[in-house]
C-alpha cells in the first residue's frame, strides 16, 4: 500500500513538473533582423530571407560586422521578424507573448494585426496573443518595429530586444505570475523559538469558463531543499479571483547580503476534478525592511553595512543585452571590489541581474522612475509592470523616487513591502566609472580597495608630467614601475592602506616609512625613478602588542601584518596570456565566455604600454560575439588590438557539445590559444 501511494504521489509530482516545463518557454532563437526601416515588414507576405539571422538578447548597435552595410541615417529604426507554430494541444490554452525589456519604442504585429504600441522604453510587456493565432501547424508571423534615439550621444544607449522573450502557454485556469507576490510580514520569537509570518497574494484567472470550487496547494522548501510547509487551501476558481493566504514558517533563515538564504514556494492550482491546472515556482527570501528618520534603514531589524555604488551602465562590450552570464559576472566583480549594495535605474534591471544579486548577496536600491533613454518620461504603466515583475526578489531593499506624491502612490500601489524614499539618500559612488569596458579598475579607484577592505594595501603611481596639476582631486595613476625616459625624474607614489604603518622600498633599499592617514587611508611618497622593483609594505604598530585588550581590536581592524604590494620594471613583449572566466560552460541560451588577453614580458609581468594588433580565429561550437579593449568595442569581430596591455573577447556558444578553441595571433609574437569545453544545454523554463 505504501509503495502504491508513493507511486501515485510520484506520478502526480511528475505531472506537475511536466506542466511547469510546458508553461514558460524561451522565445529567443531564430529571429530575423534588419537595421533600418521597412514600410511593409509587418505584412505576412513580406520577404525577409535576406535579413540577418540573430538570437536574442540582441543589441543592434553592438553588431560590428554589420556596420559597413548599414546607412547611418537608419540607426534609429530596426525590425525583427519571427515565424512559429502552435500544437493542437495549445488550442485549449491561453498563449501569452512576454518581453522582459525592449530598448526603444516598439510596435508589435502578429499575422498582420497590430497588437501593441509602446510609447516608452524598457517596459515589461505581457500580451495575450490567443485570439490572433492561426490553426495548429500553420505559420504565425510576428513583426516588431523599434524606434530609438540617435546614437550620437556621449552616453551609450541600447537598441533592440535586449532581454529575454518568452512564449507562455497556460491552462485557461491559471495563476497570473506577474500579479503574484510573497512577502514577509512579521518575524517574532515565541517560547524561545523564532517564526516568520508570510503573506501570499495571488491572482488566479479562469477564462471563458464557469466559476467552480478548487484548491490551491502551497509547498515551501528551505534553502537546503527540505519541505517546511505543505498545505492545501480551498478557493474559488473564477474569471479573476484574488486570493490572499497567510502562513507561518518555523526557524526562519533570513536573507542577508553575507548569508543570502533563498527559499522556494511552489503553487499548484487543482480544479474540482482533482486535475492540476497550473503550477508556478517562486524563489524568495525571508526579509523585513523598514526606514525612518530616527532609525534609518533596518534590514531584519539590523542596520545593514552598505558599501554601495551606482550602476549607470551594464556590460560595456555586450551593451544593454541581459545575458545570464554577463549579469552574473557583473555582480561577481561588484563583490570582488568590496561592494555590498548597488543603486540601479529601473531601465537596467533584468531577471538575471536580480537573480545573481539574490544568490550572491548584493542589496539593490532601485530608481523606480528612471529611464535609460534620453528625452523620455517614465510612465506609470512601465513603473507598475516592472515593480510587479521584480518585487519577489529579496535583494531589492527599497524603491527610490523623486520628491513626488504621485510617484510614491504609484509605487506603493504596486508594492508596499519596502520603503519608498526620495533620491537624496542614494549612494554617491559610481561603479561604472571605476572600471573600464573590460572590467579593469580605473586609475582613480585604487584608494577604494583600502576603503572597502578589498585588500590591505594597494599602490598608484603618477607620472612627473601630471604633478604640475596637483590641484586636481584625482591625478592620473597607474599600477606600474616602467617609465622609460624618466630616469631620475620624481614620481608620486600613493600607498593606500588601513594598516598603521607603511614602508616603501626601491630595489630593496628603504625609501621611507610613515604612519598611515586614518582619514584618507593614503600615504604619499615622492620617489626619483630608477628601474627595478618597488615594494610597498604595510604593518601594524608593534607598540600595540603590549596592550592586549586594545591590540586585539586594533589588530583585527588593521588587517594582516607585513603585507606587500610589488611592482617591477617590465621588459620587452614576449608572449600572450589568455584566461577565461571559466573553461567549462553550458550551451544554454544566455551563456557567454569572457576571455581576457594580456601581454607579458619574459618574467611574466603585464606590460601596460603594450598596444599590439591581434587577429582572432575560433573553431568549434561557438562564435565571437564581441571583442575590444578598455577603450571600447572593436569595429571587427576578427581583429582588435591591446590597449594598456590587455584586451577582451566575448564568446557565445552554440547549442552543441564540443570544444571551442580560440586562437589569438599577435603581430610579432607567437600565437596563443585557449580551449573551452561545452557540455550541453540545460532546461530554460522559467516562471
Amino acid at each position: 500500500m505504501r509503495i502504491r501511494v508513493g507511486l501515485i504521489c510520484l506520478l502526480l509530482m511528475l505531472g506537475m513538473v511536466a506542466r511547469a516545463e510546458e508553461r514558460t518557454n524561451l522565445f529567443n532563437e531564430a529571429w530575423r533582423f534588419y537595421r533600418g526601416d521597412a514600410s511593409q515588414a509587418m505584412q505576412i507576405s513580406y520577404a525577409d530571407e535576406r535579413w540577418q539571422m540573430v538570437d536574442l538578447p540582441h543589441d543592434w548597435r553592438l553588431t560590428p560586422d554589420s556596420l559597413n552595410v548599414i546607412e547611418p541615417s537608419s540607426d534609429t529604426v530596426g525590425w525583427y521578424r519571427k515565424t512559429f507554430t502552435i500544437l493542437p494541444a495549445d488550442t485549449a490554452k491561453r498563449v501569452y507573448l512576454c518581453f522582459e525589456r525592449i530598448h526603444g519604442k516598439s510596435e508589435i504585429w502578429l499575422n498582420g494585426q497590430q497588437l501593441f504600441h509602446s510609447h516608452t522604453s524598457c517596459e515589461s510587456m505581457k500580451i495575450d496573443v490567443t485570439p490572433h493565432l492561426n490553426a495548429p501547424y500553420e505559420n504565425n508571423t510576428l513583426a516588431i518595429r523599434i524606434t530609438t534615439p540617435s546614437a550620437d550621444s556621449a552616453l551609450y544607449r541600447g537598441a533592440g530586444i535586449t532581454h529575454d522573450t518568452w512564449l507562455v502557454k497556460v491552462d485557461r485556469t491559471h495563476i497570473d505570475e506577474w500579479e503574484t507576490s510573497i512577502q514577509t510580514t512579521n518575524v517574532y520569537v515565541r517560547r524561545g523559538r523564532w517564526y516568520a509570518d508570510l503573506k501570499l497574494d495571488i491572482l488566479m484567472r479562469r477564462i471563458n469558463m464557469p466559476a467552480v470550487g478548487g484548491q490551491l496547494r502551497i509547498h515551501v522548501e528551505d534553502p537546503d531543499g527540505a519541505s517546511v510547509y505543505d498545505a492545501s487551501h480551498a478557493t474559488l476558481l473564477a474569471d479573476s479571483a484574488r486570493v490572499s493566504i497567510g502562513f507561518t514558517l518555523p526557524k526562519p533563515r533570513y536573507w542577508y547580503a553575507d548569508t543570502p538564504e533563498m527559499y522556494r514556494a511552489s503553487l499548484y492550482v487543482v480544479d474540482s476534478a482533482q486535475v492540476v491546472c497550473d503550477s508556478l515556482h517562486i524563489p524568495f527570501g525571508i526579509s523585513t525592511i523598514s526606514y525612518s528618520q530616527q532609525m534609518g534603514l533596518l534590514h531584519n531589524d539590523e542596520a545593514p553595512l552598505i558599501q554601495g555604488a551606482t550602476l549607470d551602465f551594464n556590460n560595456r562590450l555586450t551593451g544593454y543585452t541581459a545575458f545570464r552570464r554577463a549579469e552574473a559576472l557583473l555582480i561577481e566583480h561588484l563583490q570582488t571590489n568590496g561592494y555590498s549594495a548597488m543603486r540601479c535605474p529601473m531601465g537596467l534591471l533584468s531577471e538575471h541581474l536580480l537573480t545573481a544579486c539574490d544568490t550572491l548577496g548584493v542589496m539593490v536600491l532601485v530608481d523606480a522612475f528612471s529611464s535609460t533613454q534620453p528625452g523620455e518620461v517614465w510612465s506609470a504603466a512601465a513603473t507598475t509592470s516592472n515593480i510587479k515583475r521584480f518585487r519577489n526578489h529579496p535583494s531589492i531593499i527599497m524603491w527610490c523616487i523623486a520628491d513626488s506624491a504621485t510617484e510614491e502612490s504609484i509605487v506603493a500601489s504596486a508594492d508596499n513591502s519596502r520603503p519608498i524614499v526620495t533620491t537624496d539618500i542614494l549612494l554617491a559612488h559610481t561603479w561604472s566609472k571605476e572600471r573600464t569596458s573590460i572590467g579593469d579598475r580605473t586609475a582613480h579607484a585604487y584608494h577604494m580597495d583600502a576603503e572597502r577592505f578589498v585588500s590591505s594595501i594597494t599602490v598608484g603611481v603618477s607620472a612627473p608630467d601630471t604633478l604640475r596639476h596637483d590641484t586636481i582631486l584625482w591625478l592620473p595613476e597607474t599600477q606600474r614601475w616602467t617609465w622609460h625616459g624618466y630616469e631620475g625624474d620624481t614620481l608620486r607614489v600613493n600607498v593606500y592602506s588601513r594598516n598603521d604603518w607603511v614602508s616603501l622600498y626601491l630595489n630593496d633599499r628603504l625609501v621611507g616609512n610613515a604612519k598611515s592617514n586614518k582619514h584618507t587611508h593614503c600615504t604619499t611618497f615622492y620617489v626619483p625613478y630608477v628601474p627595478g622593483k618597488l615594494d610597498a609594505v604595510t604593518n601594524v604598530d608593534m607598540r600595540l602588542l603590549w596592550q592586549p585588550k586594545k591590540a586585539k581590536s586594533k589588530f583585527k581592524f588593521s588587517g594582516r601584518y607585513n603585507d606587500h604590494f610589488r611592482m617591477y620594471t617590465e621588459g620587452a613583449p614576449k608572449h600572450l596570456y589568455l584566461t577565461a572566466d571559466r573553461t567549462v560552460s553550458s550551451s544554454a541560451n544566455g551563456e557567454l565566455i569572457f576571455v581576457k588577453i594580456e601581454v607579458l614580458d619574459a618574467d611574466g609581468n603585464i606590460l601596460p604600454d603594450a598596444e599590439i594588433p591581434l587577429s582572432l580565429h575560433i573553431r568549434g561550437p561557438g562564435l565571437v560575439m564581441a571583442a575590444g579593449n578598455d577603450q571600447g568595442l572593436s569595429p571587427s569581430l576578427h581583429t582588435l588590438h591591446t590597449h594598456n596591455g590587455s584586451a577582451m573577447v566575448v564568446i557565445r556558444p552554440f547549442k552543441a557539445i564540443g570544444t571551442i578553441r580560440l586562437t589569438v595571433h599577435p603581430e610579432g609574437l607567437d600565437a596563443k590559444d585557449i580551449a573551452i569545453k561545452i557540455v550541453g544545454d540545460f532546461p530554460q523554463h522559467e516562471s
